[in-house]
């Protein structure tokens, strides 16, 4: 082998190195998304470690799915958990 090819292998090799070690483990938030129901009306807002997330209320499958979305491993802003 010429030091050209050496140099290719190395140069390669550093390559898969940096490029394995780039991506670390995904990492489940652990803050928690919950439901807080209105006092008198059937709906509901959505926080996050007991937190409203905005002024909005929703019904509750829409309240799901926007706790369901935050769950999501894309935005990742609580804990994923089922609603009943």
């Amino acid at each position: 082998m010429n030091t050209n090819s050496i140099y290719k292998i190395s140069i390669a090799l550093m390559i898969l190195l940096l490029a394995g070690c780039s991506s670390g483990p995904f990492v489940q938030s652990k803050d928690v998304c919950d439901l807080k129901r209105h006092h008198q009306d059937d709906i509901y807002q959505v926080t996050i470690n007991e937190e409203v997330i905005n002024k909005h209320f929703y019904l509750k499958d829409d309240a799901i799915d926007i706790a369901n979305h935050l769950a999501s491993r894309k935005i990742n802003k609580c804990a994923p958990r089922t609603f009943n």
